[in-house]
C-alpha cells in the first residue's frame, strides 16, 4: 500500500542532517541521469540546496557503473546525492563513500537495500516506480521537506513523470506520487490539467507538423510524414491558417477537433491498431501557465521531450539550465538541439525500416540490431517509438547499439498491448550480470551495458526469460 506519509516522514528525518551539511559549507555533489526525469530530479535537489546556501555542484552522467562510483569516491566531496540512479549499486556506493551519500530513486531495488538508511526508493513506500513515482516526484518531496516554499518546483516533477512515460492512468493521466506532485502544482496555480487532443507540439507547431511529429501513438502514414499530412488537410478543406498565421492544435474549436479526429480516422482506415491509436489521441494534457505559449515549455509533455533531447544529444547542461529557469540563450540552444534530436531519430527509424534483417522476431520478443546505425544516445527513444507502432505494440522489444566504450548499450520496453507479465528490470539485470555487464530498470522498461563479445549469450538469456 502506498505510504505518502511514511515517505514525507522519512524525508523529515533526513532533513536536519542534510541542512546541517548544506549550512556548514561542506562540498556537496548531486549526480543525476541525463534523461528528462534525471535532469528534472537533479535540478530539483540542486535548487533546493542552493536556496539554502549550500556549496553544491550538479553533475549529469549517461550511466553509472562501479568505475564511475570509484572515481566520485576519490574526489573531495563531503556528501553525494544520487537521483534517478544507483539503486542497483548500493554495495559499490558503500565501499566508495561509506555513509556520505543519499540515493533518491524509483528503479527496482532489492529488499535488503530498501532498508538502507542512505536510500530513499519509491518501492520501499509502496509506490510502483515504473508507473506511479518518477525520480522527479521523489526529489520534489525531498525538496519540500527541506523547505515548504520549494513547492514552486512541482511543475518539474510533472514534466519528469510525463517524460518517463508514467502517464499510465485513465486517459493517460498521472497517478500515485506523481499525482500528488501534480496537485501541488495545481494548487499553486502553476499548472492546469484538461482533457484534449495530445498531439506533439499542440501549443507551438502548425497543425500538420504537430500530427507528423506525433509518435506516441504511432500513426501509420502520418507520423514522420509532414508533407502527406499537409496534403490530406488541404484536400479536406481544413482551415490551417488564421489571417496568414499557422494555427495550432490548441487553437482549434471543439467542433474542429472533432472533425480533425474523424479525418485522421478515415485516413488510418482499417489499419491494424488504428482504433487503439485514435483512442489514445485524447487524454489529460498539462499546461504550464507561467511559460510562454509559443515555446515547447508550455506543454509539460513537450517540455519533457525537449529535456530528453538535450540529454541524449550531449547537451545535458543546457537542459539543466532550462530547468533552473534560463529562458534566453539556453532555451534557444535547447530548441535547436530538439530539432537535431528529432532528425536523428527519424534517420535511425528510416535506416531500420530499410534493413528488415536488423529486426528479428522471436515469438513475443523482438530483437533490434542498431549496431553502426543507431546512436546509443537515441536507442531508448527509438525503441519506445517502435513499441508504440501497431506492429510491435504487443511485443517485448530489446535493442542494442554500439557504445563508445566498445561494448553495447541495451534498451528494452514492453509494448502497451503485451499480453502476459514480464519484469524487464529483473530480466535485463540478471542477463547483463551473467555476461559481466550492468543493467536494471522497471518492469516495463530497462537498460544495460554489456561487453560486445557477449551479445549472443545476453540475447539468448533474455529470449529464454521472455518466453517462459
Amino acid at each position: 500500500m502506498a505510504d505518502l506519509e511514511g515517505l514525507i516522514a522519512r524525508y523529515g528525518g533526513l532533513s536536519p542532517d542534510i541542512m546541517g551539511i548544506a549550512r556548514s559549507g561542506k562540498r556537496m555533489l548531486v549526480v543525476t541521469h541525463i534523461d528528462a526525469d534525471g535532469l528534472c530530479s537533479g535540478s530539483i535537489v540542486f535548487s533546493s540546496l542552493m536556496r539554502k546556501g549550500a556549496n553544491v555542484t550538479l553533475r549529469t552522467v549517461p550511466d553509472l557503473d562501479p568505475g564511475a562510483i570509484a572515481e566520485i569516491g576519490s574526489q573531495s566531496y563531503d556528501f553525494v546525492i544520487f537521483t534517478d540512479l544507483a539503486s542497483t549499486l548500493i554495495q559499490e556506493l558503500e565501499s566508495a563513500l561509506g555513509k556520505r551519500y543519499l540515493v533518491i530513486d524509483h528503479h527496482q531495488i532489492s529488499e535488503e537495500d530498501r532498508a538502507n538508511r542512505s536510500v530513499v526508493n519509491a518501492w520501499a513506500f509502496g509506490f510502483d516506480g515504473g508507473t506511479e513515482a518518477c525520480s522527479s516526484a521523489m526529489a520534489y518531496f525531498f525538496a519540500v521537506a527541506l523547505d515548504p516554499t520549494n513547492d514552486d518546483l512541482s511543475p518539474l516533477a510533472v514534466v519528469g513523470a510525463l517524460a518517463d512515460r508514467q502517464d499510465s492512468g485513465p486517459g493517460r493521466s498521472l497517478t500515485g506520487l506523481n499525482r500528488a506532485a501534480l496537485e501541488a502544482a495545481q494548487s499553486r496555480g502553476l499548472l492546469t490539467a484538461s482533457k484534449d487532443l495530445m498531439f506533439t507540439g499542440r501549443e507551438t507547431r502548425p497543425i500538420h507538423e504537430s500530427i507528423a511529429l506525433t509518435s506516441t501513438p504511432f500513426l501509420k502514414g502520418l507520423t514522420g510524414s509532414k508533407d502527406s499530412v499537409l496534403a490530406i488537410l488541404h484536400q479536406s478543406g481544413f482551415a490551417l491558417k488564421d489571417a496568414g498565421t499557422w494555427r495550432t492544435i490548441s487553437s482549434l474549436t471543439p467542433d474542429e477537433k472533432k472533425n480533425l479526429t474523424e479525418l485522421i480516422a478515415r485516413t488510418l482506415g482499417m489499419e491494424q491498431g488504428a482504433t487503439d491509436a485514435l483512442a489514445s489521441l485524447v487524454g489529460e494534457v498539462y499546461t504550464l501557465q507561467f511559460e510562454d505559449a509559443f515555446t515547447p515549455l508550455r506543454d509539460a509533455r513537450e517540455f519533457g521531450t525537449l529535456l530528453n533531447s538535450c540529454g541524449r544529444m550531449g547537451a545535458a547542461g543546457i537542459g539543466v539550465s532550462v530547468c533552473l529557469g534560463d529562458r534566453s540563450q539556453s532555451l534557444k540552444d535547447a530548441m535547436k538541439t530538439l530539432s537535431e534530436y528529432r532528425s536523428g531519430i527519424n534517420r535511425a527509424l528510416d535506416g531500420l525500416t530499410s534493413e528488415p534483417s536488423r529486426i528479428e522476431q522471436h515469438g513475443r520478443l523482438v530483437l533490434v540490431n542498431g549496431e553502426g546505425l543507431v546512436d546509443e544516445k537515441l536507442l531508448g527513444p527509438v525503441i519506445s517509438i517502435l513499441t508504440s507502432s501497431p506492429e510491435f505494440k504487443d511485443k517485448v522489444v530489446v535493442g542494442r547499439a554500439t557504445s563508445r566504450d566498445s561494448g553495447f548499450k541495451i534498451s528494452s520496453r514492453v509494448g502497451d498491448s503485451f499480453e502476459g507479465t514480464v519484469n524487464l528490470g529483473l530480466i535485463i539485470r540478471e542477463a547483463a550480470e551473467a555476461v559481466e555487464g550492468v543493467g536494471g530498470g522497471h518492469a516495463m522498461a530497462a537498460g544495460a551495458k554489456i561487453p560486445s563479445s557477449k551479445v549472443d549469450t545476453f540475447s539468448q538469456a533474455v529470449m529464454a526469460r521472455v518466453s517462459e
